[in-house]
């Protein structure tokens, strides 16, 4: 399909540590030339998982986000270590490092992108079962989690209600909800 709104150049504005800020030169279909902002994630994204425990209970992490001021309840979650890290090793340590969690069964559930029109990250969503607790949790030296465990029910009527609004999380939820109704 021949797009009519065209991208004529990338320049990085600022590096970040993890994100490079960029203005981008587009083309509009009626030949209008426009700055746009770019945010690129540097290792691509991260993963994230849906951990369910035996009585069916899925395990979140509670923690407190200083870029929107108030805390969390989110599903186990994090950036590649690499670019060209496998999505399901980010997913496995990022389990067992925010819950001390391992899983016997690991499932793809989705890939979503955070935010298309300005953002290339993308987070691949596992869904995590047989739990087996391995050890405690070893977090950085920046985050304070706390483990909590809530009823699918429960999460899908905070997703509904609009206090559940982390995009990872809404997404992992739903995706294993449509999975266990099919």
């Amino acid at each position: 399909m021949e797009h009519r709104l065209k991208r004529l150049d990338r320049k990085t504005i600022y590096e970040g540590t993890v994100v490079d800020f960029c203005k981008d030169k587009v083309q509009l279909p009626d030949g209008v030339i426009q700055e746009w902002d770019f945010i690129h994630h540097k290792k691509g994204g991260g993963a994230c998982v849906v951990p369910v425990l035996p009585d069916g209970k899925i395990l979140m992490i509670r923690q407190y986000r200083p870029a929107i001021g108030e805390e969390t309840i989110e599903l186990p979650a994090g950036a590649r270590d690499s670019e060209n890290e496998d999505g399901i090793v980010t997913a496995k340590r990022e389990l067992l490092e925010e819950t001390g969690y391992t899983a016997e069964k690991w499932t793809f559930l989705s890939r979503i992108r955070t935010a298309v029109a300005w953002c290339d990250e993308f987070t691949d969503v596992y869904l995590a079962e047989d739990l087996v607790k391995k050890a405690e949790q070893d977090l950085d030296e920046a985050e304070e989690i706390k483990i909590t465990e809530i009823e699918l029910k429960d999460a899908l009527r905070d997703i509904y209600s609009g206090k559940q609004q982390d995009a990872k999380t809404v997404a992992g939820l739903l995706a294993y909800a449509v999975k266990i109704i099919q």
